[in-house]
């Protein structure tokens, strides 16, 4: 059987310490002020068997956020109200929170039996429990009458407890470490200890952890559960765990302490809030409100929200929070009015660290969906220029690779090259794409090709993006000197750059072995002769040497003639012999001599050239 946790919960002195002791035989009444004062300020733990832990939290409205803290790990409520008092105020409140928190089984102790004088009653006390969960949850739980003073009803609420538990379908493990901070204490010579249930996945000693917020690393020196040594706990398991290289001021309940690179901390977050239906309080922008989340609780202020929401309405909103606080993905909190505090709704984390852009972030918080593969889609398509793998996916949505794969089946997401994309990015992706050369084709109409990294600046796709994207159209492009073209592209001059591109050419005719630039050419526009200059160049009527100089390519031939005729009688050649061959300085003979190395023209060896094989 997995690890079950049961939390208590119900007014103050009705008897939920004293019922879990008769359960278990352990007080958690642990503080000193506890025993003093007769009740429960923080939560106590017991366990009822090796499978079951037992959660006493406090009913004090005073220490509701303790209560929190328990319940936001329990499987089952067992929900406490004494036969002398009947329902109150704090009943009705935890059971509120039970509900926000996504409780849905519990068991309902009518305690102090032995004080009722008569089975009427206790009769009518539990008609009133009736009808207050005719509508909840717990409208079909078992509803047993106890006593710790006779004994009564102790057995047959642990085996309820027993029965339920082995019925329960633990949530689904996101797949890494995950613990919220419940309890903090520095042991002698051991240092410091944490408790708190295993949310998922699963450690073990020596393994190395983060304490968000923060982000600061610790190494696991030992661990306990149900009391004993273990070197190993995993998913619901209630765990002690002494860490290694920490100072108690980097711990305090709501820290969490998780798998390295899984959980951050944020300053703001976009949640689905659900008011409570008999909530006098409004939630409106800029009110400020207690958070608690998991074992943590901030205080935040509403923004964004689309309209005032009253009770029993439901409505997203970003919070922003005073404090640094680690939030994960779809996990479920409740808010408070600020003062007095007053539970007002539940809530459901769609975004625990949103966009920065106020117009962005806006409408982001009035469209993200609440259910999890839809608000998966949307965050697919909002990435669109830089698509993420499922794994990353996974460590933003929190849960396993697994998981998110299960998600992408039923979303119409497609899974490619490590990429996770719809048909709508792919297809908006690749229209802009063509958008982009066709652009530069208008703008640029002498340019053989765009560069993929101007292509990248462009776009602002990633790199891997972009590559994948040429790769899917790769039929309708050409690739020319690093760069790509729409095949569709054909370069063709105008009437007057025609005439320019006759006059370019003849002087680099007439220009013989005199090699030019283009800056040397008398024209009033280089960036235009340049153009036209590699359009000759394709064309291939001229040719293109080192130091941007230029050659017809008739006085190459004229060239390759003239080295023939040297060679047959003579089997070296010195740069002299060349400088006269060609009538030309040394500047000008250097870079034609290394262009026939190149093209095998002529062969170096040390200060001379041999013969090139390519020379006929």
């Amino acid at each position: 059987m997995s690890q079950i946790v049961i939390g208590t919960a119900g007014h103050i002195d009705h008897g939920k310490t004293a019922l879990v002791k008769a359960l278990t035989g352990t007080d958690t009444d642990r503080l000193t002020e506890e025993k003093s004062r007769g009740m429960t300020i923080d939560l106590g733990f017991a366990y009822l068997d090796k499978n079951i832990t037992i959660i006493d939290v406090p009913g004090h409205e005073r220490f509701i956020r303790n209560m929190v803290a328990g319940v936001s790990t329990i499987h089952i409520a067992l929900i406490v109200i004494a036969v002398d008092d009947g329902i109150m105020p704090q009943t009705r409140e935890h059971l509120h929170i039970l509900r926000l928190l996504g409780v849905r089984h519990g068991i309902i102790a009518l305690t102090k039996t032995d004080l009722a004088e008569d089975t009427d009653w206790i009769d009518l006390v539990e008609l009133e429990i009736r009808d207050l969960i005719s509508n909840t949850f717990l409208k079909e739980a078992p509803i047993i009458r106890t006593s710790v003073e006779t004994g009564e009803g102790i057995e047959a609420l642990k085996s309820e407890i027993t029965t339920q538990s082995k019925a329960i379908k633990t949530n689904l493990d996101r797949g890494f470490f995950h613990l919220a901070v419940d309890r903090v204490f520095s042991k002698t010579g051991f240092g410091s200890v944490v408790t708190g249930t295993v949310l998922s996945g699963k450690t073990k000693t020596g393994q190395e952890l983060e304490i968000i917020p923060g982000n600061k690393k610790a190494k696991i020196r030992g661990m306990q559960t149900h009391g004993t040594e273990t070197s190993v706990v995993k998913m619901g398991d209630r765990a002690a765990i002494n860490l290694a290289g920490t100072e108690l001021e980097d711990l305090y309940r709501g820290t969490v302490i998780a798998e390295p690179n899984w959980v951050n901390s944020t300053e703001k977050l976009i949640a689905s809030v659900t008011m409570i239906a008999d909530t006098k309080w409004k939630l409106k922008n800029r009110q400020r409100v207690h958070l608690h989340i998991g074992t943590a609780e901030v205080i935040a202020k509403v923004m964004m929200v689309e309209k005032v929401l009253e009770a029993g309405q439901n409505g997203n909103v970003l919070f922003l929070l005073e404090k640094p606080a680690a939030v994960i993905m779809d996990a479920q909190f409740i808010i408070r009015s600020f003062s007095p505090m007053e539970t007002i709704g539940g809530c459901v984390v769609l975004d625990p660290n949103p966009i920065s852009n106020k117009f962005a972030l806006k409408k982001w918080t009035r469209m993200i969906s609440e259910v999890q593969g839809e608000r998966l889609k949307q965050f697919v398509e909002s990435f669109w220029k830089s698509p993420k793998s499922a794994g990353n996916w996974a460590r933003n949505f929190h849960i396993s690779e697994k998981q998110i794969k299960s998600l992408i089946k039923d979303e119409s997401i497609f899974n490619e090259q490590g990429f996770l994309f719809t048909s709508k990015i792919r297809d908006e992706s690749i229209d802009l794409l063509r958008s982009i050369l066709q652009t530069f084709h208008e703008e640029n109409p002498y340019a053989k090709s765009l560069s993929q990294v101007q292509a990248k600046k462009i776009s602002g796709f990633s790199v891997n993006w972009l590559s994948f994207l040429l790769e899917k159209i790769s039929d309708e492009l050409i690739y020319s000197e690093g760069g790509y073209a729409l095949k569709r592209h054909a370069i063709v001059l105008s009437d007057f750059d025609k005439k320019l591109a006759v006059t370019l050419e003849k002087a680099i005719r007439d220009a013989n072995f005199r090699l030019l630039t283009a800056d040397q050419i008398a024209l009033e526009n280089s960036k235009k002769a340049i153009e036209i200059l590699h359009i000759l160049k394709d064309r291939g009527t001229i040719v293109a040497l080192a130091q941007g100089l230029w050659i017809h390519v008739e006085v190459l031939d004229k060239l390759k003639n003239e080295l023939s005729r040297f060679f047959s009688s003579k089997p070296e050649m010195k740069v002299a012999d060349f400088k006269n061959i060609t009538n030309t300085s040394r500047k000008t003979a250097i870079p034609l001599l290394e262009y026939c190395d190149k093209q095998g023209l002529t062969e170096r060896d040390g200060n001379v050239r041999l013969k090139g094989e390519s020379l006929a």
